[in-house]
This record gives C-alpha cells, structure tokens and sequence, in this order.
C-alpha cells in the first residue's frame, strides 16, 4: 500500500474516532447538563432492573474536567414486607460518569463514593431475601431498530469506594442478626469476570473488635434473572477477626455456587483458625462463645438441599483439632487438653478422639459416630434419625463401652464398664466393679434397661428397669423396675470401718479428758428447707430384694422391700429381713402431697447404723454401731426441728458392743466417765420413749461401757433439744464401785450435769460398794428398748482388777 493510502486509512479510523467522541459527548452534553433527565432515567432504569425505587434527592452535575454528579441524600426501596421502607440510605453519592456507555444508553458510574451509608441485610423466615432483586417484564411496544425510543436505560456501576457505613442483618432463616460499623469497602471490577472487595469494619460499639473481608467472586453479569448463574459461580473469601489489633481468628472459603442470589448449590472448601474462641465474644457478644484455645478446622461443606426448599449445609470432609477446652456447658467440671474429629470422606464414619477430666478423674476417649450425612440429620432432627456409635472411655482405673445405634425413634445400646475404684455420690464407693447392661430408647418416651449385671466387692445386683416420661401422676415419669442383690454389704459400700467392739480393761484408770463444754455438732441445720418436692417429680415403683445384707457389721438374709411413689406419697411397705438374732420389718411412709409433708413409721425392729442416722436427724454424733428401732411415730414439717418438734408415738433404741464417744460422754455425766476422751467399747444401751406435746419421756435409759454403769431417766424437749435427766452414773473401779446420782440441764448439743440431792431431806448421796453388788443394767434396758422384739446380745460384763487408792480417788473425780 502506498504513503498516501494509508494516509488516507488513518485520516478516515481519526474521523470515525471524532465522531464517536463527538457523539458521546453531545449525548453526554444532553443527559448531563439537564439533571432532571438524568434523575428520571435513572429512576427508570434501576426500575426496571431491580424491581424497587430508587429516591433521589440534589443532583449536580459537571463535564469538567471530566463527566461527573454529586447526589445528596438518596435511598434504595426495600423488598415488600420488609422492615423498613428502605433497605440502603445515604447521605450522598460521587461518581465519575463513562462517556462511551452513554451511547449504548447505559448510566456507567466509575469510582462511585458514598457518603455514611446505611445497608440491611435480611432475609425472612421463608427464604426471601431483600437482595434478591425482580427486574420488571419489559412489555412496552416495539420500535424501530436502532430508535431511542425501543431502548431503556440501564445503570451500571463498575467501582465503589466507601467510608464509615453502618450494615445490619436480619437473617430469620438462618436464626443470625447483628449490626457492624463498617471503616471502609473497597468494591472493583463489578462489571467484569471477577469481582473484587475489600472491607475493614468493626462491631457497632466497640471499635477494638475489628474484622477484615476480602476476595472476589464470579462475574456479577452472569447471574441471570432467577437467581441462577450461567455456570459455577466462583467464589474466594478471607476474613479476620481482631481485638485491638491482634487477629484472633482466619477464615478461608474457596469453591463455587450454583444460585448466589439465593446462596444455594453452594460446594467450598472451609479453612479456619482460632487462637481462644472466647475471644470471638467482643465481636459477637450475645454467643456465649466456650472457652477452647487452638482450634483448626478444615470442611467441605455442600448444599445438600433439593428443589426450591431452605438451603441445607451438609459436609464431605471435616478435619478438626482443638487444644484446652471448658466444657462445663456440656457437663459440670468438665475440662478436655484435646479433641480431634476426623471423616476424611462422605463414606467414612466419624472418629472421635479426646482427653481430659471429669472433676479430678482423668479420661481418654476415643470411637467412632455415624457417617457425615447421619450425624449431621441426627443432630438436626434431634435425634429423630438414627446413627451408629461405638465409643470408649478410659478413666482412671476404669474402662466404658458403648456400642449399638442411637436415635431414630428407638435407640439400642449395649453398655460394659469396669472400674477398679469408683467413688459415688453420699461418700459411696464400688471397688472392682463390672458392669454390663442393654439400654433400649423408644422415641425418648420410654427407656427400657435389660440384663443388668453389676459384680463387685461390695455387691452382686441384676435385674431391670423402665423409665417412661410422662407414665406417672399428672404426668410426671414414672420409674418401674426389679433388682436383686446376691450380696449386698452397706459397711463396705460406705467405706465405714466396723464398731469398735468393747476394748480390754485397761491398766488402770485414765486421767479424766479436757473439759469440753458442748458435744459434737450437728452437721446438718435444723431450719434446712428439706428437699420433699423432689417426691412430687416422679413416681416409682420398685421391687427390691437381696439375698445375703452385711449392715452395721452384723448379716442379714432374705431382705425385701417394695418402693412405691405416686403423686408425692411414698410408702416402702414391706421392709423386712432375717438376722441371726432378730428379724427386721416395718412401714415407712412420706406424704409429700400437701403443703406440709407427713411423715410416719411403723417400725417392727428396723436396724440402722448410727453412723448414718444421726446427721439425717439432726442429732449429735456420739455412737458408732447398728442402732435397732422399734415403735410407731408420726411426724410432720418441712425441716427436721419441724419434724423432731412434732414427733408422736412411742420409740425405743438400743445398741449392743458398738462404740460411745468418750468425751462426749463425759460432757453428759460428768468428767468421770470420760476415760481418755477417746472413743470408749459400748456393751449396751437401752432408750426407751414416749413422744408427744413436744418432748420426749424417757422412761428407761440404761447403758454399760467397761468402767461406766448408767441408768435414769427424763425428758428431752423435741424442739431446742432442752434436757431435763436424772440419772445414776455407777463407777466400776476395780472391785468395788461408786454411785452418785446426777441430774442433767442444758441441751443435748450443750448439757449441763450437776449433782442430784436425791437422798432424804435433800441431801447429796454417794454409795460405795462391790461391783458385784451393783445391777447388770443391760438386760432391763435392751427388754424395754426392744418392746419384747428379739435382738442381739450384749457381750460379758466387764471384769477389772483393783487400783490403788489414789486411782480410786481419781476416777471419782476428788483428785485430778
């Protein structure tokens, strides 16, 4: 080609090149320089994209030194039903306006800047959603091809830059709402293949609780009208979250959607990272985040849903680790160093594996649960579908099983545990316990527990059990079941050491114990509110036997009782068992119904270690040794000085070659019968009452140790305990013996023994005598006790050699 033509090419494309400049620049001219045109057309156009409104206020516009309009104060419509008019405000608008677009009637705003914007975000509980936009049907006329008048508008923006904008989200579906301040956002290439932003922002409120956002995305012109894009729609996040200044936690999401409009068909790749979770709470602070430090997980996570329902997350892959953790929300005391779960794939059933403690028990775990998918719908069913288990732990010494399916409206498990030492609750303890059990769950209804078999050193029980959840009065659960007891022994299950037998006699008598002037406390609160509304939350009915019992160092065979509870009202009836030297039967019954609960008991002859019983009364703790019952009481109150003070009936006690507190008794009649303060062989005591108008009468008291003789009687107020006794201490010294009688004031917490004048005209009375000559006080005391029912017998009364004059002066208490 010659100079000249191309030349002439050149000067032609340069023409071309002014007329389209040319061109937009008038069109420019025309739309720009008249703001009203400009309003109105994009007014129609956002119309007609997004089906809303859009609200205009000021417009200014400018050519030089390039295309631009200012906008103050405009809003964008919300969706119907929303909840507020308008879901973007802000107080002004900045963009530079493209030039060429305005040929193809496109409104192309570049480096738009928006002055305190105000975006919600909110989707409701049926899945709309306010940025999902409807553009309207285009029904109007053809025109001639090419005519300005068959073209609408459009508006596009390519950039946005953005400056203290407040967001707020309203996601009813997904049950989230929150408002963040946001410093800046950053949006480039809207209007190419891939989008990207940039945003730095804040909880509302706390300007030290920052997170960043960035990434890009698909093309935003690919979403067609429906919501779908034209094909895998790409996306790549990265969010941070910081307090002051320092990242607490990453996240990374990169894979593609298949409806972004609706967030649906969504399949990514999860990455995420958090140095203490509790530190997320000044971002989030109504989460009540748990305490877990070192947390790394990796997922797939996918769209599981079908048709045009609620989006369903559902994971191909979880990965995930964690360091220290508090669990106390899951279990009280409850702490874990470690926890990883694994499902490497959709097929793979999930393996737990973690370690921690319980308390002060150590524990490790491991096992496997259902698949992802089975998991994953048994949690969101609550337990409506089933999955698999098979779980171990290990504690300290002890070893648990568990294997079967769980949920799906009838859940089976099969239990086995071992355990070397295992503390329970009320001090109870099983050393070298097997346990094996199947557990049947019928739509968390009804639990059904079969073949229970429990082998230890301190029993050997089996039998089975039902639990029902509304079976019971008004509604309340019901408890069914049958056990039986091979062997039973309630010293060893309480870890109690066995009475102390009468001791041998001493070389001679000891010195007296250091005065003391009250007994041993009480450890329960005689104002304690008992806990009797307990009887009201469920009834039972229980079929308990055993056919060997160990109680209070002494055996028992055959023992039965039968437990129902029913609408608050309790009644063990029978309650019965064979000893070598007595036979044990009796009542008990709580009503629990009312306002003030009832108590009574007919007690045949009842056996209790004293151990146990006294604290439960509200008594002092004087005796070690099975305390034999017998009599009928009635009782009623909501504390146990409510109950004490209204006892009735009649009651005798009385215990054989257990053990008396020393000191204690001492403080009762007087230094004396203390001995070295110590723990002192009791041969017998006998106590026989009658109860009524708050006291007791005592008719009969009489007890025996290896120096001390004690008969008498009085009364006891019921409610402060107030004594009143007038007793005859007899000293075995040696050969010989003396006898002064003693009256006793104060409290049984705090008495007061002084000489009795019970002797004519008044007078004080000391009788010395042989030993021999002073009465066993043993047999009347336990025949009265007993109310002629059988028991054990005492052992040999007490034979000791005679001291020296100065020791029996000592032992009377004229000396110290």
């Amino acid at each position: 080609m010659t100079r000249t033509g191309r030349g002439r090419k050149w000067l032609l494309l340069s023409g071309a090149a002014l007329v389209v400049v040319a061109g937009g620049a008038a069109l420019a001219a025309r739309v720009l320089v008249d703001p009203e045109a400009l309003r109105q057309q994009a007014i129609v156009a956002v119309r007609h994209q997004t089906g809303r409104t859009l609200r205009l206020g000021a417009i200014d516009v400018r050519i030089m030194p390039y295309p631009s309009v200012s906008i103050r104060d405009f809003g964008l419509s919300d969706m119907a039903g929303g909840a507020r008019a308008e879901m973007l405000t802000a107080a002004g608008l900045d963009a530079r306006v493209a030039l060429l677009p305005l040929l193809h009637h496109e409104i192309r705003l570049e480096d738009v800047r928006l002055t305190r914007p105000d975006l919600l975000v909110e989707r409701t509980a049926d899945g709309r959603a306010n940025w999902q936009m409807t553009p309207e049907p285009d029904d109007r006329p053809s025109g001639p091809a090419g005519s300005s008048s068959s073209t609408r508008w459009r508006v596009r923006i390519g950039s946005v830059r953005v400056q203290d904008a407040v967001l707020a989200w309203d996601d009813r579906q997904g049950h989230a709402t929150g408002k963040a301040a946001l410093d800046h956002v950053v949006l480039d290439g809207l209007t190419g293949g891939a989008p990207s932003f940039d945003v730095l922002g804040h909880r509302a409120g706390d300007g030290g609780a920052s997170f960043t956002l960035a990434g890009h995305v698909g093309a935003l012109a690919s979403i067609q009208a429906g919501g779908q894009a034209g094909g895998a729609w790409p996306v790549h996040l990265a969010a941070a979250a910081l307090a002051d200044g320092r990242t607490t936690g990453s996240l990374t999401v990169e894979g593609t959607l298949a409806d972004p409009a609706r967030l649906r068909g969504y399949d990514v790749a999860v990455q995420a990272a958090v140095g203490r979770l509790a530190d997320l709470d000044r971002l989030f602070p109504h989460a009540a985040l748990p305490d877990i430090r070192d947390i790394a997980l990796a997922a797939q996570v996918a769209d599981m849903a079908s048709g045009d329902g609620p989006s369903v997350p559902g994971l191909r892959m979880l990965r995930l680790r964690t360091g220290p953790a508090d669990a106390r929300q899951l279990a009280a005391g409850l702490r874990l160093a470690h926890l990883a779960v694994d499902a490497p794939t959709p097929a793979d059933h999930i393996a737990v594996q973690a370690d921690g403690a319980l308390g002060e028990r150590a524990f490790k775990l491991h096992g496997t649960l259902g698949t992802l998918s089975e998991t994953l719908g048994a949690w969101r069913s609550r337990m409506a579908t089933g999955m698999p288990v098979d779980i171990v732990l290990d504690a300290d010494g002890g070893t648990a099983q568990l294997g079967g399916s769980l949920g799906g409206g009838q859940s089976a498990l099969d239990i086995h545990a071992t355990a070397d030492h295992l503390a329970l609750p009320g001090d109870q303890v099983l050393d070298r316990l097997t346990a094996d059990a199947h557990v049947a769950m019928q739509g968390g209804e009804t639990v059904q527990m079969s073949g229970l078999r429990l082998d230890a050193a301190q029993l050997a029980l089996s039998g089975e059990a039902q639990w029902t959840k509304h079976g019971g009065t008004g509604g309340v659960p019901l408890l069914s079941g049958r056990l039986h007891a091979d062997r039973l022994d309630f010293d060893a299950l309480r870890g109690a050491p066995h009475p102390t037998p009468a001791p041998a006699v001493p070389a001679g008598p000891a010195a007296p114990a250091p005065p003391s002037d009250t007994m041993p406390a009480a450890t329960a609160p005689d104002d304690a509110i008992l806990p009797f509304e307990r009887l009201r939350r469920l009834d039972a009915d229980l079929d308990l036997s055993a056919a060997q019992v160990r109680l209070g160092g002494e055996n028992y065979r055959d023992a039965l009782a039968h437990v129902v509870l029913q609408g608050g009202r309790l009644v063990i009836d029978p309650l019965r068992a064979e000893g070598t030297d007595r036979h044990l039967n009796g009542r008990l019954s709580i009503d629990a119904s009312g306002d003030v609960p009832r108590l009574s008991a007919t007690l045949g002859s009842l056996v209790l270690p004293a151990e146990w019983a006294a604290p439960r009364v509200g008594i002092p703790q004087i005796l070690r040794g099975p305390v034999q019952l017998v009599g009928t009481l009635e009782a009623q109150g909501r504390t146990r000085g409510g109950l004490r003070a209204s006892l009735a009936g009649h009651l005798g006690l009385s215990l054989v070659n257990g053990a008396i507190d020393g000191a204690a008794l001492g403080r009762l009649v007087g230094p004396a019968a203390a001995g070295d303060g110590a723990s002192a062989g009791l041969r017998c005591l006998g106590v026989h009452m009658a109860l009524g108008g708050g006291r007791a009468a005592l008719d009969t008291i009489g007890l025996q140790t290896y120096r001390l003789s004690v008969t008498g009687h009085g009364t006891v107020g019921l409610a402060g305990q107030e004594l009143d006794l007038h007793l005859l201490p007899q000293l075995l010294i040696g050969s010989t013996g003396a006898a002064m009688p003693v009256a006793v004031g104060g409290t049984l917490q705090a008495p007061h023994p002084r000489l009795d004048p019970a002797g004519p005209g008044g007078r004080f009375s000391l009788t010395l005598g042989p030993s021999a000559g002073i009465a066993d006080p043993c047999p009347a005391a336990l025949q009265a006790a007993r109310e002629g029912q059988p028991g054990p017998a005492p052992g040999a009364a007490p034979k000791v050699r005679a001291p020296k004059a100065l020791d029996f002066l000592r032992g009377l208490g004229i000396l110290r």
